[in-house]
């Protein structure tokens, strides 16, 4: 049969990574993978279940309180925030790009958020400290990035959630992933990205309309993204609507022209030669 065939030949579902440097600047490229739990996963199934406690923690936390902004912490959440954020520092250090970079930035401007408005300064305390020297003491690690400055309360809580889908996804957690992907887009109704990713899990959990459905509204979002056409094709050549497919591999080769990368061109094109011949 033509879909199985073409299926069969490695023509598998993309996913973006998320990246401090890229979510704030589009014209970045995107950092990719093949959407699949990876076998066997990067880190141990320990690693999973802690962020998977850390998202139900996050989504509880959010439900309680309204939203992620400036916030009054009571003593245990600022105990469970700091440890987070204390685990997250010895994985991630200051790897920017590190999978995870988003969700330790979102952490930080909880802490920060709730620091400035309702920690007092040992300066207020003691007045006489501000005509000394000032001492450093902030562990450099745990100041927010000059990217995550310039995003929102909301969008920095969902390039957070984000990150955590995508590592639960990877360790082969799908129903948490797509909980933190919908919390992602609860948070930014716009985020291509997201709905690309959590096309690609609905599509592997045989909910292949409502994976279309992602598709387009991530399409409808960004009419640039590359990866979201080929992934629709993808599902399309599933579901053996053939000239839908090829539709969406010609857009997605037009756009790869158009942009310069010759990588996802020659995929394609490949793709959809063999979808050519085989339709002949």
């Amino acid at each position: 049969m033509l879909t199985s065939e073409l299926m069969e030949n490695h023509l598998l579902l993309t996913d973006v990574v998320p990246s401090m440097p890229q979510l704030l600047d589009n014209a970045k490229p995107l950092r990719t993978r093949t959407s699949e739990p990876a076998i066997p996963p990067p880190y141990p199934e320990t690693a999973y279940q802690w962020l998977a406690d850390v998202l139900d923690g996050l989504i509880d936390f959010g439900q309680r309180h309204g939203h992620y902004g400036v916030i009054n912490l009571s003593d245990g959440e600022y105990e469970w925030l700091d440890d987070i954020l204390e685990k997250l520092i010895y994985s991630i250090g200051e790897n920017e790009n590190h999978p995870l970079a988003p969700l330790m930035e979102f952490i930080i401007r909880l802490i920060a958020n709730y620091e400035e408005k309702y920690v007092p300064k040992l300066t207020e305390l003691y007045p006489e400290l501000a005509e000394e020297a000032p001492i450093k003491t902030t562990n450099k690690n745990s100041k927010p990035s000059p990217y995550a400055s310039e995003l929102s309360n909301s969008a920095l809580a969902a390039h957070g959630f984000f990150s955590i889908g995508c590592l639960l996804w990877e360790g082969g957690q799908s129903e948490k992933a797509l909980a933190a992907y919908d919390t992602a887009i609860r948070l930014l109704p716009d985020y291509a990205e997201v709905y690309n990713n959590r096309g690609n899990i609905k599509s592997g959990l045989g909910s292949h309309d409502a994976a279309l459905d992602d598709y387009n509204e991530a399409i409808c979002l960004n009419p640039n993204f590359m990866n979201s056409y080929i992934n629709r094709g993808i599902v399309q050549l599933g579901l053996n609507n053939i000239d839908k497919a090829r539709s969406d591999f010609q857009a997605a080769l037009e756009l790869a022209e158009r942009h310069g990368d010759n990588n996802l061109k020659t995929f394609v094109e490949a793709k959809l030669q063999q979808l050519n011949n085989s339709t002949q």
